[in-house]
């Protein structure tokens, strides 16, 4: 809530204006149990080099430390990578120590519209940006499970996850890593309130 002070003239003549901008996000409480869990993904991807012959695998695993998360708060996120394929010789790992790839906290924006005249005529576009993301560097190949723990900082003022359905326009949000041969994606919820001691109302 704002509040603010204007000194009103005497003569009822001047016209005073007063313009300030501000956003309206609707009440999204992180207080549920079920929010402060913790959430997983697990993808496995065969990769096949030259002719279809077989390479190897890749396993990714990611874990956040709660499913709610909080607008100008961090949060702590786990990735476990394994590469099972075969190392490369070594006058082909000139660049290796500076590959790296992105984490990425994703707002996805999903727009409806209805024809005036058709009600069954139904437009549906969807956008998705990268609002925040963080580099880390990749793992190596034959050297088993790596794990990196990361303290993520989520930008301030996003607007809450859409909690209600047949909106004309709905907010989500999933965090995605990306690896050379496939992505892996973690839905999250966003909110815009929590109770719990330390967070930013």
């Amino acid at each position: 809530m704002c509040t603010a002070l204007m000194a009103i003239p005497e003569d009822g003549d001047t016209e005073v204006v007063s313009e300030k901008t501000f956003k309206v996000f609707s009440l999204l409480n992180l207080d549920a149990p079920y929010l402060h869990d913790k959430s997983h993904v697990t993808e496995e991807e065969e990769v096949t080099g030259c002719c279809g012959r077989r390479k190897g695998a890749i396993i990714a695993t990611m874990q956040i430390e709660q499913i709610g998360v909080m607008p100008g708060m961090t949060s702590k996120i786990s990735l476990t990578v394994e590469n099972k394929t075969k190392k490369r010789k070594k006058w082909m790992r000139k660049k290796e120590n500076h590959e790296c790839v992105l984490l990425s906290l994703c707002q996805q924006l999903d727009f409806v519209a209805v024809n005036r005249n058709d009600p069954m005529m139904i437009d549906r576009k969807s956008i998705t940006i990268a609002v925040e993301s963080h580099g880390t560097c990749k793992t190596k190949a034959g050297a088993g499970p790596q794990t990196k723990e990361i303290e993520f900082s989520v930008p301030p003022n996003l607007p809450p996850t859409s909690i209600h359905a047949n909106r004309l326009v709905t907010v989500s949000y999933f965090f995605k890593l990306d690896l050379d041969h496939f992505d892996l994606v973690l839905p999250v919820i966003v909110g815009s309130s929590k109770s719990v001691p330390g967070s930013v109302k």
